[in-house]
């Protein structure tokens, strides 16, 4: 069996700078169904966030544009923005078929910043939590402030701590899928003592050829990222079971925020 792959590990801080993580496991991070998806759960943001037609939209983490796409689709002024540029490239490629007037950048959410430019910034699908240090999440969020106009919205989804413990309340786990093509990701997730961060590692087996990925993500409580978005100067912020504004629960399997910026003089 023919093992290549980067040697990349769960305990790499810049995982997610690798590209080859990304276009070899596509099809297990982005599903069909998931893809699919994506109008409907564009029409729930533009109606939980009271989106009119021409309001400007921060995507971040956007990848190959699947929100950021639908959005545009639907009237808003869309910037997307990723670290890859290869689901930059791709997400260009989509707009410009489509005739779609949707902008995106190569740029690191952690420097990516429009003053005042934008009625909402979204940061879906646990795009948030990459990082080794928890004080470059908090700089991602002071940024979202940053772009937001006064009043503007934003909507974080994440996996919370509560949920994944739930879940799998030793913290370990392990289980593999299969794609219709026939390759097959089994995947083996730690979470430390303290309950604040889950490392994955991914072994990617198609026909003779064995690939191995490891990547990490933080893990914050409901409450821990409500507390977080308040310091940072956002208000009204909502804990929500989903895109339908249904409230968040000891039952939920997910966390949808929508957190505001304060009016001007607020």
């Amino acid at each position: 069996m023919e093992v290549s792959g980067t040697g990349m590990t769960a305990t790499d801080p810049d995982w997610y700078r690798n590209r080859e993580y990304w276009s070899e496991n596509r099809r297990f991070i982005w599903s069909d169904r998931l893809i699919g998806a994506s109008v409907e759960a564009a029409a729930r943001i533009v109606s939980l966030l009271a989106l009119e037609p021409g309001a400007s939209v921060l995507d971040l983490a956007c990848g190959f544009g699947r929100h950021s796409l639908e959005l545009a689709a639907k009237g808003c002024r869309v910037t997307g923005v990723d670290l890859n540029p290869d689901l930059i490239g791709e997400a260009v490629a989509s707009a410009s078929s489509r005739g779609l007037g949707a902008r995106f950048v190569c740029d690191d959410m952690r420097r990516y910043v429009e003053p005042d430019a934008f009625d909402s910034v979204i940061c879906m699908y646990n795009s948030f939590g990459y990082f080794a240090d928890p004080a470059d999440d908090r700089l991602v969020l002071e940024n979202c402030l940053h772009s937001l106009v006064h009043g503007g919205s934003l909507l974080l989804a994440v996996t919370p701590r509560e949920v994944v413990r739930r879940a799998c309340p030793s913290g370990d786990s392990r289980y593999w899928r299969e794609d219709p093509d026939g390759s097959i990701l089994l995947e083996e997730a730690t979470v430390d003592e303290a309950w604040t961060w889950r490392s994955s590692r991914w072994i990617l087996l198609r026909g003779a050829e064995r690939r191995e990925y490891g990547y990490g993500m933080r893990l914050y409580g409901a409450s821990e990222l409500r507390d977080l978005l308040a310091s940072v100067g956002f208000s009204n912020i909502r804990l929500l079971d989903n895109l339908a504004g249904k409230p968040y629960g000891d039952e939920s399997h997910q966390l949808v925020i929508v957190a505001r910026k304060p009016p001007a003089g607020g």
